[in-house]
């Protein structure tokens, strides 16, 4: 487990929230990590048609994310959080927290295996400063960032085509492969409900050595 340090959280902070507004408190580690041993190694459950992926997202920059850019050379780990849903009372799925906080940790792991992980945001992007702090990967002082794209999808239109739209989204989580297609899909039921990080490597182990 690691953290990225770099400059340049604070001036999403400003962007958002404000850079002088009382930080909300992160989760625990150890609480994270608990709710992350809970994941598990289950087989996919959904099946994707090519044309049902989103390819096109912003970052909370504003910068335009062309997932068709890593064909050819990387596999994408595609993951989308629930975002800040209405029940039960407007607070973040702890295992959405706990996710992007394990994803964030061993992103190593996954580029070591020619991955880009990604994750999408559903619903306010302006909500998504207090979503990295209480995941353990904004940094309360502006020195830490997470280490993979945060894609915006205000409008719902990729939860909406993935077929997962529901109090923001269903926690889910895809694999593309280098060509483009999505080699593994599963749709979470409940906050635990999603893939470890030692099954999203392991499958991604499998899928580089099966080659082209």
């Amino acid at each position: 487990m690691r953290r990225v340090p770099a400059a340049g959280l604070c001036a999403l902070l400003a962007a958002l929230a404000g850079c002088g507004a009382s930080a909300p408190t992160p989760l625990p580690q150890e609480r994270l990590d608990a709710v992350a041993a809970a994941f598990h190694d289950r087989e996919a459950n959904r099946a994707v048609a090519p044309d049902q992926i989103p390819l096109k997202f912003l970052d909370m920059e504003g910068k335009t994310v062309d997932l068709t850019s890593f064909r050819g050379t990387s596999n994408v780990l595609l993951v989308v959080v629930k975002g800040l849903p209405k029940f039960p009372g407007g607070r973040f799925c702890p295992g959405c927290l706990a996710q992007v906080n394990a994803l964030a940790a061993n992103h190593a792991e996954f580029k070591s295996r020619q991955t880009e992980v990604v994750m999408v945001f559903p619903g306010p992007a302006d909500r998504v400063p207090d979503f990295l702090a209480q995941g353990r990967v904004g940094g309360a002082s502006g020195t830490e960032r997470l280490p993979f794209p945060l894609l915006r999808d205000a409008d719902l239109k990729a939860v909406t085509a993935l077929g997962i739209a529901g109090d923001w989204a269903r926690p889910s989580t895809y694999i593309l492969d280098k060509s483009g297609n999505a080699v593994f899909a599963f749709v979470g039921e409940g906050t635990t409900d999603r893939p470890s990080v030692s099954s999203l490597l392991a499958r991604l182990d499998k899928l580089n050595a099966a080659g082209p």
